[in-house]
């Protein structure tokens, strides 16, 4: 099995504890998932895991503080999630949602310049240190070519590039991203997950995100959280596999996980 690279030991970025995560209405509480506990550091990529239906965006959203937690502990570089305001927020985490997409007939340049939204002025206006970073962040993701581009005339997989250097623009501690590789081939699923993984080793961010490519996260995650019903799983992808976590995500009629592997066949 290939794994993933060597773990740089990073400063603990995020930390949850006993975290339990649902919806809260006038009429009742919801828990999706209960009793999880994990660290991220700087300089890893970490990927949650977890079947349809699981939890996994709600996990994300309550990180982000769009939702709050129904119960237990988050602390972000060592200060609770609920002590920050959006703006200092905005500061520390950068989100790529599913559904948080832009106005398509910016530029590719425009909208990376968005991620500059914490710092600028009420007016908008860039200075030079918010050019320097929309500069940098273009040519980590090798964008140069396609900055002045519309963004309709881009496919999906170069969009999502632009989306990722939007969130690194924005100069955060960490980066949350909801299955950044929705809609993408199997060549460009894998070529975006190697580039969030080399970005997390080189820029010494914390990179999250959560995702269907089981078999690709374990190849180049430093960290996974594998979410399995009521509880959650944390550690090394090897870890992982050496506790057995991998043979509970599914129902073994039909797929089982191969440890000497680090894939899921058909029965």
């Amino acid at each position: 099995m290939t794994t993933a690279m060597t773990s740089i030991t990073g400063h603990p970025v995020l930390r949850a504890e006993k975290l339990a995560i649902g919806y809260l209405s006038r009429k009742a509480t919801t828990t999706i998932a209960r009793d999880i506990s994990f660290e991220l550091s700087r300089g890893e990529l970490t990927a949650v895991i977890g079947a349809n239906g699981i939890g996994k965006s709600t996990l994300l959203r309550t990180l982000s503080k769009i939702q709050s937690a129904l119960s237990g502990t988050l602390t972000l570089s060592g200060k609770t999630l609920d002590s920050y305001s959006n703006i200092r927020l905005a500061q520390e985490i950068s989100l790529v949602l599913t559904e948080q997409i832009p106005s398509r007939n910016l530029t590719v340049a425009e909208t990376i310049a968005l991620g500059r939204q914490p710092y600028t002025n009420w007016i908008g206006n860039l200075t030079a240190e918010d050019t320097r970073k929309v500069r940098e962040a273009i040519t980590l993701l090798h964008l140069e070519t396609l900055q002045h581009k519309k963004c309709y005339t881009l496919s999906d997989g170069q969009f999502q590039k632009v989306m990722i250097a939007r969130a690194i623009a924005q100069d955060t501690s960490l980066v949350i991203l909801d299955e950044p590789t929705t809609h993408l081939d199997v060549y460009h699923k894998t070529y975006i997950l190697k580039l969030l993984r080399d970005l997390a080793h080189t820029t010494q961010k914390s990179i999250l995100y959560s995702s269907h490519e089981i078999d690709l996260s374990i190849q180049l995650c430093d960290k996974m959280l594998v979410m399995l019903g009521q509880r959650a799983d944390f550690g090394t992808p090897c870890e992982l596999i050496e506790r057995g976590t991998f043979r509970e995500l599914f129902p073994p009629d039909l797929i089982e996980f191969d440890p000497n592997t680090g894939t899921f066949r058909i029965r």
